[in-house]
């Protein structure tokens, strides 16, 4: 049966001229391959409208477009779709609240206050394969830039369909996306490409840096140290969480990377236990066992470890 929520979401587009793409900060596979995803398609199936793309930029941009430089005027009567994301501390801005409308495509479990039309399915792997599922119900045609980096992103998140919440209705949008164009050797190759010397370097930091707290392993990387390898904030702290995977003994593992900005970026992992009530007590959120934050420079991080911990500790 047609879903009702994806017929609004394109009765709202058709509405409108201008739609803003937008995602989180400090974007991830996802975040990327779900913006580029929608940009791509609606491009291709609606070639009288304009679409622009905001946020900020890293290395996992490699999708041959780059952010438009937007101001509030570009917000004003628009309509704005923000993907893989619906916590405000998230998003580089607010200036959503300028445009017309805002739809929300999102996985992860979450209740936000905000947004005229919301989509959230946290049972879902990723945001790309949401957008991926709302194109090929809508009968949308997705190009083969757009299957390329809905492919990568859907791959990313899901941990190349390893992660809880990979279901046959994933690989069915994975299906999709082969059949669409989606170059899986090229995509892959994208995502990991030769690395320069300063990545393999903060990962060897990290690997002989990292402590061990009871069922918790976790790495603190200060900013002198990024400064001096020469790496950016996302390569030592989302860039290097899988290293503390898999360790024997420890159920959780944290990642805290000093930005530039005088605050931690965290990334708390776990194996099986779920520990994204830990990442929402601190302000952020994700899914069950991948999840994350943003806090201030002088949190008491053994807090966190504490609240870890705990958590695991109370469910082996």
């Amino acid at each position: 049966m047609k879903n009702k929520d994806f017929d609004k979401v394109l009765k709202l587009i058709k509405q409108y001229n201008k739609i803003i793409l937008i995602r989180h900060q400090n974007p991830d596979y996802d975040a990327y391959g779900s913006q580029f995803g929608l940009y791509y398609s609606l491009r291709e199936n609606f070639k009288d409208k304009t679409f622009l793309l905001d946020g900020d930029d890293n290395v996992n941009n490699f999708f041959n477009r780059q952010m438009d430089a937007l101001t509030d005027d570009d917000y004003k009567g628009a309509l704005v779709i923000l993907s893989d994301q619906s916590s405000l501390n998230m998003l580089c801005d607010e200036r959503f609240r300028i445009a017309e409308k805002l739809i929300i495509l999102d996985h992860h479990d979450a209740t936000p206050d905000f947004g005229d039309l919301v989509i959230i399915r946290p049972d879902y792997s990723s945001a790309s394969e949401l957008v991926t599922e709302f194109l090929y119900e809508e009968g949308l045609k997705i190009p083969k830039k757009a299957a390329d980096a809905l492919y990568i992103g859907m791959v990313g998140d899901s941990y190349r369909f390893y992660y809880k919440g990979t279901t046959s209705r994933t690989f069915k949008m994975a299906s999709v996306l082969l059949d669409s164009g989606a170059d899986i050797v090229a995509d892959y190759k994208l995502m990991t490409k030769d690395e320069e010397e300063s990545y393999k370097r903060i990962k060897g930091y990290v690997l002989s840096n990292f402590v061990v707290d009871k069922k918790v392993a976790y790495i603190v990387v200060p900013k002198e140290v990024r400064d001096k390898i020469g790496v950016t904030t996302n390569q030592a702290s989302r860039g290097t969480t899988t290293l503390l995977s898999g360790l024997q003994g420890c159920e959780a593992w944290v990642n805290f990377t000093e930005s530039d900005t005088n605050e931690y970026y965290v990334e708390i992992r776990s194996k099986t236990i779920p520990v994204v009530e830990v990442a929402k007590s601190i302000g952020g959120g994700g899914h069950e066992l991948a999840c994350g934050a943003t806090i201030p420079i002088d949190t008491n991080l053994q807090d966190i470890i504490d609240k870890l911990n705990q958590t695991v500790g109370e469910q082996i």
